[in-house]
């Protein structure tokens, strides 16, 4: 485990502006919080059994000058002692809507989720270059809908929300270009049989070959105890490695741990690859989680978690991503 001590610094301002910033909802987008239907006395981001969301689109659309793309991606944690299985229905407006395997109106597929790990899956195949992944809507048709999540067990579900609308001649350039923009808040939820605050998305995709500049996760982690607090965080990869263009080797992500000190009032912002020691100067790709434990523990009332990944504003193509 390494320990962190933060000092007064400023850490990518450009970035940290620009995730703060609000944004506006693009034309013939739609907004994330609109689409979430909560379970009673759930909030937002909590885990739950189900977790349905509605009016959804994900696919391309022929226009009179090209392509209108837009999509959306999922993301699960299983903070259980067992692995789950996670179930999804996706259910078409159109129930002649012929999806990626053949089935027509409504789509179902399953996800073994080992104990304190997930998985992240996207929806619309938009290039030919991902293969033929078991994504559910084919390249050059559009979904709408909606779709919903379920196990016997509570789960955490992270909506990778819709894309801006990418327009282009060609339907792969508009489908990159609705992507490539994309950035978000994830929840911080306290889970109180964890005893720890979970954020079930993380991101470090740079320097690909296909999404040279990619993302990043920036934490700000407040402390408005009057006390000073030592924050454990713990990072769990869900797949992905680095590789070194310098001696073409590729090292897998692992689990890591370090500790953060803030003293009483205290509020400090960092990137996570600055954070956990990630090289800047190589390929990544890469999603996870990230779970905080405060000491003492009675500081999870008074402690403020904000997460978010923006785009990384530098990069250049070094190599293929990999899972």
């Amino acid at each position: 485990m390494r320990h962190v001590f933060f000092y007064p610094l400023v850490l990518l301002p450009a970035l940290s502006l620009r995730a703060a910033e609000p944004t506006s909802v693009p034309a013939a987008a739609t907004d994330t919080a609109s689409h979430a239907v909560l379970q009673t006395g759930k909030r937002l981001g909590e885990k739950a059994t189900m977790h349905r969301f509605e009016k959804l689109r994900a696919g391309a659309v022929k226009t009179a000058t090209g392509w209108n793309v837009q999509d959306f991606a999922s993301c699960f944690f299983n903070p259980n002692r067992e692995e789950i299985t996670v179930a999804m229905k996706m259910v078409s407006d159109d129930p002649k809507f012929v999806f990626a395997n053949g089935q027509v109106g409504t789509y179902t597929k399953t996800y073994k989720l080992r104990p304190m790990q997930g998985e992240t899956d996207n929806i619309y195949i938009g290039s030919p270059t991902f293969g033929k992944p078991e994504w559910p809507v084919a390249p050059l048709t559009n979904f709408t809908g909606s779709v919903e999540f379920f196990s016997s067990n509570p789960f955490y579900y992270y909506f990778l929300r819709e894309t801006e609308v990418g327009e282009a001649s060609d339907a792969t350039v508009a489908y990159f270009a609705g992507w490539r923009p994309w950035q978000d808040d994830v929840p911080a939820v306290w889970d109180d049989d964890l005893r720890q605050f979970v954020v079930p998305y993380t991101n470090y995709w740079h320097n690909e070959n296909n999404w040279p500049i990619g993302w990043h996760s920036v934490l700000t982690l407040r402390n408005a105890t009057d006390q000073s607090v030592t924050y454990t965080l713990k990072h769990i990869p869900y797949y992905g490695g680095q590789f070194n263009p310098k001696n073409g080797q590729i090292t897998r992500y692992k689990e890591q741990d370090v500790q953060v000190i803030l003293q009483k009032g205290e509020e400090r912002t960092v990137a996570l690859q600055d954070l956990f020691g990630w090289a800047t100067d190589q390929m990544s790709s890469m999603e996870g989680c990230l779970l905080v434990s405060p000491s003492p523990i009675e500081a999870k009332a008074r402690t403020t978690i904000r997460f978010s990944v923006p785009p990384n504003e530098s990069g250049e193509r070094m190599h293929d991503g990999f899972r």
